[in-house]
């Protein structure tokens, strides 16, 4: 009967450590001003729009301008053309512009003017001009990858220097109920 006792106390301390050192993380992140929670579901996001935006990257705008076809002569075709490709131009774009609102980072001026100016290519079918948009694209969805990247990496540092520090804690706190006011007799 004694061991089934001493069995049960050891059990009672390792949970109670356990919930103590896990209510005491969430008490320094809350401190710091980080949540916790929140840097995980933004991890996970931060996953999703970089496999969107890397799926683009890696064959999707061709694939998009590909299924536009050849670019006609004649300029009644050349203009819808022209819109069919601004339009394209403006979906993989809003990808970025994904990557901005999560970061906080959006500007509605700029977004506007950017249609603006797709809008008066396509009216006045200068593909020179929606091609050098859509080189402009891919450059700022090269960036978004690396700003992504960047603040994936910050989080997962952080949820690693926490989680290292919770099980600190926990050996800690477990050492503590030992030899503290837990006590086996």
């Amino acid at each position: 009967m004694l061991r089934l006792n001493r069995d049960v106390v050891i059990i009672f301390k390792v949970i109670a450590s356990c919930l103590t050192a896990g209510f005491l993380i969430f008490f320094f992140s809350a401190l710091s001003g980080e949540d916790l929670l929140k840097n995980h579901s933004n991890i996970k996001d931060l996953d999703r729009v970089l496999g969107d935006i890397s799926g683009e990257l890696n064959g999707g705008i061709d694939r998009r301008i590909g299924q536009l076809g050849e670019v006609p002569k004649k300029n009644p075709y050349r203009r819808f053309y022209c819109a069919e490709l601004a339009k394209e131009i403006h979906e993989v774009s809003y990808l970025t512009e994904k990557q901005k609102i999560m970061f906080d980072a959006y500007n509605v001026r700029d977004f506007e003017a950017k249609s603006k100016r797709l809008v008066s290519y396509s009216e006045s079918a200068d593909m020179d001009g929606l091609m050098n948009e859509l080189d402009i694209v891919k450059r700022e969805l090269k960036n978004s990858v690396n700003l992504i990247d960047k603040r994936k990496e910050k989080l997962v540092r952080q949820r690693s220097a926490y989680l290292l520090l919770f099980f600190i804690l926990w050996i800690t706190v477990y050492f503590y109920y030992g030899r503290g006011f837990i006590r086996g007799r």
